[in-house]
């Protein structure tokens, strides 16, 4: 049985880290990407950090497939009234093409319009086409890139606008 519910922070944060920790793996071992190179990519992110970003008011969803936790999205208000950020949209590699991060990134907007939030913003690695293509699939505008000196790669931010029906 799949579901998607908030977080209980105290009882599934380390779940919620490996997660996170765990599906952003992937694409730092295709990409290179070290602790070294990019210290702040989910890959390496540190229980004082996730706590760090709860407290700047993320709210994470947590995916559960019989039971067990395989995936999570993080909503975060934006800069502007009706903006909102997702943050660490992550899937498990042994749960990937089940549709489990369509159907969280389908929470993330469902609670995001529940809120009144009008605009998503997402930053994702561009080199990562794969999912840089989903994202495009999904609905998501391309709204320029920016390589970093301090990153490897370079930054690809992207945006969707809610007051489009995206049915």
């Amino acid at each position: 049985m799949f579901e998607i519910r908030k977080l209980n922070k105290e009882k599934e944060l380390n779940d919620l880290l490996f997660v996170i920790q765990e599906s952003f793996s992937t694409v730092s071992n295709e990409l290179n990407i070290t602790k070294e190179n990019a210290p702040t990519n989910p890959a390496f992110l540190t229980m004082e950090k996730l706590l760090e970003s709860i407290e700047k008011n993320v709210d994470f969803y947590i995916a559960s497939d019989n039971n067990k936790i395989c995936g999570s999205v993080g909503i975060q208000p934006g800069k502007e009234e009706d903006e909102y950020y997702i943050e660490r949209l992550a899937v498990l590699p042994e749960y990937r093409h089940k549709q489990y991060g369509k159907k969280l990134l389908d929470k993330a907007i469902k609670e995001i319009k529940l809120r009144k939030g009008k605009y998503i913003s997402i930053g994702i690695i561009d080199e990562n086409t794969l999912l840089k293509n989903w994202y495009l699939d999904y609905g998501f505008i391309e709204k320029g890139t920016r390589h970093f000196e301090h990153l490897p790669f370079t930054v690809c931010f992207m945006g969707i606008d809610l007051k489009i029906d995206l049915t």
